[in-house]
């Protein structure tokens, strides 16, 4: 029995004195492991809020999206107008709308207010027994425009709506059709179409 505790002493012994080397030397050789211990150099760390962003002229963000225009209107076979009102109603998020688009193509230009035929091409163009629903104008010859929703208007009553909504409420890039419900959005050619030089500039 004493030769048993004679060994488990001995044993302790040696532990002790082992760790206190380990501890020594982990004491005298701490690993710098790739970090500076100068707090000088050392870089401050972000918070979780804070964001790297960049400021953008005017010029530059107008550059920006026709880019973005661009890579969309080739990615999705689409007219450049079409895509610049895709990306507005995705508020410019690129990937979104692609993924959107090649899951559903006909929900997404639905929804954004294109119709599965967005890009057609404007033209104004006289209609044979036509009576306006806003103005009641129905003489015949008169000049009218309808956009791919079949809700056609004369084009005087056509260029005060656009008007108003460029003056009076400020909007420029989602002008929906006129006709009450209709989400139908006309597109920049058409704007160009329809609207007078000073609502242009």
């Amino acid at each position: 029995m004493d030769s048993d505790d004679d060994f488990n002493s001995g044993m302790s012994s040696q532990d002790d004195e082992f760790e206190e080397e380990l501890q020594e030397k982990f004491e005298d050789d701490e690993p710098d492991m790739g970090f500076s211990q100068d707090k000088e150099i050392m870089k401050p760390k972000k918070k979780a809020y804070e964001v790297d962003y960049k400021i953008y002229k005017p010029d530059e963000i107008i550059e920006q999206q026709n880019k973005q225009i661009e890579e969309v209107s080739a990615i999705l076979g689409q007219p450049s107008e079409a895509s610049a009102i895709l990306l507005r109603h995705l508020r410019w998020n690129k990937e979104r709308l692609v993924e959107s688009y090649m899951d559903r193509p006909e929900a997404v230009l639905d929804k954004a207010g294109l119709g599965p035929d967005g890009g057609r091409a404007p033209k104004i163009e006289p209609t044979q027994g036509f009576t306006c629903n806003i103005c009641f104008e129905d003489e015949p010859g008169t000049q009218t425009y309808g956009m791919k929703c079949g809700h056609r208007y004369c084009v005087d009553c056509y260029r005060q709506y656009l008007a108003h909504k460029v003056q009076a409420e400020g909007e420029a890039a989602r002008i929906q059709c006129p006709k009450e419900g209709c989400n139908r959005i006309l597109d920049s050619k058409s704007v160009d179409l329809l609207a007078s030089a000073d609502i242009r500039d």
